[in-house]
C-alpha cells in the first residue's frame, strides 16, 4: 500500500505566527522545521502499523529544503526532494492514498490559523467555479489520477474545508483559531490554541494509522475537465505578470483566467 504526503508548515503545532516561523530568515525557522519533521514522522509511523508499505512525502512549503529537515526523518519516508513548492512532484496511479500534512484552510476563512491560498498575495482562487485553496487543489490534483486523500492534519478550519470536499477523511485537528491578529496581504494571522507538540504527535500517529483502513472507502474528491482557473490578487500589480503567461486572460483589474485540460502547478 503505498502513500503520498503533501507537507505543509502552517498547520503543524505549535506554529501560529508567519514572519517568525513560516519564513526562511525568521527567527524560530528551523525550530518550526523540526517540529514539522517529528509530525510527520509520527504521522509515518502510524502510517506503516495501518498498513502502508511505501510511504513518500514532498515538502511543500516554500523551495528547498520546504519544511522539512532530511536528518532528522522517518528512515522508512522516502523524501521528494528539490521540486519546489508550485504543486506535488512524481505523482502517478501507481499510489493508493494521498495525505495532508501540517496544512492551512483557504484565505478568508473564518477561524482559520495562518489561513491563506498559496502565496499572500492571493486573495481568491477558483476552478471551475469552485472556491479553492491548497486542500482542494492538492485533493483533485491526486483525484484526477483517481487516489482519495483519507488524512488531513492541520488546525480545526483546515480539517473542515477537507471534509467538505472529501467526506469521511479522517483528521487529525491540532490547534483551533481565535480572533484574528493581523493581516498579511490576504494571509489571516490569529491568536490561536495549539496541542502541544508532543500530544500532537500522539493524534497525528493514531489518526494515520485509522485512515489506512479508508483507502478503498473515502472516494478521490474529482473534477471535470475543461479545468478553469480564476484568480484573484491584492493588487493589480500582481495580476499584471500573472497576464504574461501564455494562455492566461485578464478579466479585470487585479483577476485572471486560465483554461487548462490537465490539472498541475500553479503558475500564476
Amino acid at each position: 500500500m503505498k502513500v503520498y504526503v503533501v507537507c505543509d508548515l502552517e498547520g503543524v503545532a505549535g506554529v501560529v505566527d508567519f514572519r517568525k516561523q513560516c519564513m526562511e530568515d525568521g527567527a524560530y525557522y528551523q525550530q518550526v522545521i523540526r517540529l514539522a519533521t517529528l509530525e510527520l514522522n509520527a504521522l509515518v509511523e502510524g502510517a506503516l502499523e495501518g498498513g502502508a508499505t511505501e510511504v513518500y512525502a514532498w515538502p511543500g512549503h516554500g523551495d528547498f529544503p520546504g519544511g522539512i529537515d532530511v536528518e532528522l526523518l522517518h528512515p522508512e519516508c522516502r523524501l521528494v526532494m528539490h521540486a519546489g513548492d508550485g504543486g506535488p512532484a512524481g505523482v502517478d496511479s501507481s499510489f493508493d492514498a494521498m495525505v495532508l500534512h501540517g496544512l492551512h484552510s483557504m484565505a478568508g476563512t473564518q477561524n482559520g490559523v495562518l489561513s491563506h491560498s498559496f502565496v499572500p498575495f492571493l486573495r481568491n482562487v477558483w476552478l471551475n467555479d469552485l472556491k479553492i485553496g491548497e486542500i482542494a487543489m492538492n485533493m483533485a490534483i491526486f483525484g484526477e489520477r483517481g487516489i482519495p486523500s483519507v488524512l488531513v492534519t492541520g488546525d480545526e478550519a483546515a480539517a473542515d474545508e477537507a471534509r467538505a470536499l472529501a467526506p469521511g477523511i479522517e483528521a487529525a485537528v491540532v490547534k483551533w483559531g481565535l480572533e484574528e491578529k493581523y493581516v498579511l496581504g490576504a494571509l489571516s494571522v490569529r491568536r490561536a490554541v495549539s496541542l502541544s507538540p508532543l500530544k500532537a504527535r500522539n493524534l497525528v500517529r493514531e489518526k494515520a494509522r485509522q485512515a489506512m483502513g479508508l483507502i478503498g472507502v473515502v472516494q478521490p474528491f474529482r473534477l471535470e475537465p475543461p479545468y478553469i482557473m480564476r484568480v484573484e490578487y491584492t493588487e493589480s500589480k500582481y495580476a499584471d505578470e500573472a497576464a504574461k503567461n501564455p494562455g492566461v486572460e485578464r478579466l479585470d483589474e487585479t483577476t485572471v483566467t486560465q483554461t487548462r485540460e490537465r490539472l498541475g502547478n500553479l503558475v500564476f
